[in-house]
């Protein structure tokens, strides 16, 4: 074995997290594409009980270790899990009075038989199920010697088949993988020595650690609780890999700091996967809201275009108003819009939970950090550097506002479209109740001159048989140019026609008159 890359009681920890409770979770957001329709208790995405489930599968059949999470007689169910926001699931009497599942292997590597330990502990935290899982080589022999160091390659064991990467655990609200490894003397020498050689031993952990040769990417390094750290996954665009740590002790201290705030780290990256997909859904209903505001945008576009059409404005200049398809067509929109509107506020408002779940998870993180720092402070017997926890704050610092001012703006931009639908349905019914009132006048109108016609033609008719007989006997009437005689009641009828017609037209011409008067003062030069 290559002594540069040995390290001394590697560890593998899996913190992953699940849907509790499926409706304060918002597990059935529809921005998140994998979901179904499915109820939670069928739905393989967010059934509660999935996480338990998939750690059985690694424990047994990945794993090869012979313990699981049996419900009938070592997990609290939904109805009989202990009260409180933070709850163990583990029914401490099945094992030995342990608040964890214990794991033990044996390995062969590297021509020597190696003892795997660790634990498996379920939690509820809030609205969330919470899996941390470990597997280690210990740091002491049952005789309470060191263990042996251990080749890099190790990590191999720990994860076979890719079984502790997210595309197996699949938990709903994503994972971290943190790797530990005490350095030897020799490494932490030639660390000091050589800025670059914590980040290639790391590339080496994850080549051992993952097999493929797809690797992710580092984001940045750092120092927390005094030794090298480095993280992998930039969380503004998360991927097959997830959230993946590599964490190098050289000092006592850091071992003694970790093994205190373990509990603390399960809440400080739920806060955290929280934010994330908070994030990630509101990208998801911000390609939503865009498709939806275009197309609102195009559709009130179209349809004042077609209003001011070439045809419409000669016709609305004539005064005749609107054609019975394009008043149909407005009151269609009228119906149409409210809908669009609803459905574009829904919208807006899922955009805005989003909102809300980074700033409250990131409150959450923040504290925890604040809490974290002030106890180790306390306790009198660490340095500052110890207490140092500005590789964790950078995410609540830094990556939350960023996500934040994201979704303001985003919600800034597009509530204009709410405006704008108000504006266009007001004007659109403005400009139908116009139409209507319009038409309406003139239906008025036209009853009045039809029945000031037929009122005169009434009179006209009873008028003229009297004006007839004055005539003398033996006076007739003919036809214009011919020899037909007209019968004295056809020539009644025709002079009561007549009379009505006339009536029409000149009230119909005082109407215009009424209608043009307006415009040809408006014209006249001001006096």
């Amino acid at each position: 074995m290559n002594p540069d890359n040995q390290v001394y009681a590697p560890n593998v920890h899996l913190f992953a997290y699940h849907v509790w409770d499926t409706l304060s979770s918002g597990s059935n957001s529809p921005a998140n594409s994998q979901q179904t329709a499915l109820p939670p208790t069928s739905n393989p995405r967010i059934n509660p009980d999935r996480l338990w489930e998939q750690c059985n599968e690694i424990l047994q059949n990945k794993l090869n270790i012979d313990a699981k999470f049996n419900q009938t007689n070592l997990l609290y169910n939904r109805t009989t899990q202990p009260p409180g926001t933070r709850a163990n699931l583990i029914i401490a009497t099945t094992v030995n009075n342990l608040d964890f599942l214990p794991l033990a292997k044996q390995i062969k590597h590297d021509n020597r038989q190696i003892s795997l330990t660790g634990f498996a502990q379920p939690l509820r935290i809030a609205d969330s199920y919470a899996l941390g899982l470990n597997l280690r080589v210990p740091e002491k022999q049952t005789d309470h010697t060191n263990t042996p160091n251990v080749d890099l390659s190790i990590f191999r064991e720990f994860n076979p088949d890719n079984c502790l990467l997210p595309n197996s655990v699949n938990s709903y609200f994503g994972q971290t993988l943190l790797l530990t490894a005490w350095l030897t003397e020799p490494q932490i020498a030639a660390a000091q020595l050589d800025s670059q050689y914590i980040k290639n031993l790391g590339q080496d952990c994850l080549q051992s650690f993952i097999t493929g040769e797809d690797l992710p990417e580092l984001y940045r390094q750092g120092e927390l609780f005094g030794s090298p750290i480095l993280e992998y996954g930039d969380p503004n665009y998360p991927d097959e890999f997830g959230h993946i740590l590599i964490w190098f002790f050289d000092s006592q201290t850091t071992s003694d700091i970790w093994d205190i705030y373990y509990p603390n780290f399960l809440d400080l990256f739920l806060y955290r996967h929280k934010i994330i997909l908070a994030y990630q859904e509101s990208r998801a209903y911000y390609l939503d809201i865009r498709k939806e505001y275009e197309k609102i945008e195009l559709d009130i576009d179209n349809t004042f275009q077609y209003l001011q059409g070439d045809a419409a404005q000669k016709q609305q200049l004539k005064g005749a108003g609107l054609k019975e398809e394009e008043l149909e067509h407005l009151k269609r929109k009228t119906i149409d819009m409210p809908p669009r509107a609803v459905k574009y506020a829904r919208l807006l408002m899922e955009l805005e939970i989003r909102q809300n779940t980074i700033a409250i998870n990131a409150k959450n993180y923040q504290d925890k950090l604040n809490q974290i720092s002030l106890d180790i402070k306390s306790r009198k017997i660490y340095n500052d550097r110890d207490a140092d926890l500005s590789f964790l704050e950078l995410f609540s610092k830094e990556t939350c506002p960023r996500f934040s001012e994201r979704i303001k703006f985003d919600l800034g931009y597009f509530k204009h479209g709410t405006d704008l639908l108000d504006k266009a349905m007001e004007a659109i019914r403005g400009v139908v109740a116009i139409e209507e009132a319009r038409r309406d006048a003139e239906l008025q109108a036209t009853i009045q001159i039809v029945g000031s016609a037929l009122g005169f033609v009434g009179i006209v008719a009873s008028v003229a048989p009297y004006l007839i007989k004055q005539d003398p006997p033996d006076r007739k009437f003919y036809f214009p140019l011919s020899n037909i005689e007209i019968p004295s009641f056809i020539l009644v009828l025709l002079i009561s026609m007549g009379a009505g017609f006339g009536v029409w037209m000149s009230v119909r011409a005082i109407g215009q008159i009424k209608k043009i008067l307006p415009k040809i003062k408006q014209r006249l030069p001001f006096r």
